[in-house]
């Protein structure tokens, strides 16, 4: 006898995505430098890049980047003018985006980073629905240097 049930069964998170405001920042131009640290991001979680696309600003000279990898993407936007920066890393598997943070510090020196990390995934039901997880968790930690 085969009995389906419509409760849901948990499945192990999708990915982790970790949002990342740093302020005070330095080093927030120049296409080269916001590249090599996105792949240098990449390379400390282990994460696998597929293709990577930058974007320099003449007005106020900043970058937008992504990062797009086999494991999800990193992209950023930097505001020189603001002495800001707004990263988002999302990445599943066995890639650890939290070993991102530790090179963005190093390349910005920030006064302050706001570190937002995210749970991402679902349960789904025998039956194919798609319900949020009950435990996502927010996590808002603020870095000051």
């Amino acid at each position: 006898m085969n009995i389906t049930s419509a409760e849901p069964q948990l499945v192990h998170p999708l990915g982790q995505h970790i949002i990342v405001d740093i302020f005070d920042a330095s080093n927030l131009m120049g296409e080269q430098n916001i590249e090599d640290m996105m792949i240098n991001c990449a390379n400390a979680a282990n994460a696998t890049i597929l293709k990577t696309h930058v974007h320099p600003f003449e007005i106020n000279g900043g970058v937008s980047g992504m990062i797009i990898l086999a494991e999800s993407h990193i992209s950023i936007h930097t505001w020189p003018e603001y002495n800001f920066a707004a990263m988002d890393i999302f990445m599943c598997g066995d890639a650890q985006p939290q070993l991102c943070l530790p090179v963005i510090e190093q390349y910005f020196q920030p006064g302050k980073m706001v570190v937002n990390d995210f749970t991402r995934g679902g349960s789904i039901s025998r039956l194919g629905e798609f319900q949020p997880l009950l435990h996502n968790k927010l996590q808002a930690t603020s870095i000051t240097a």
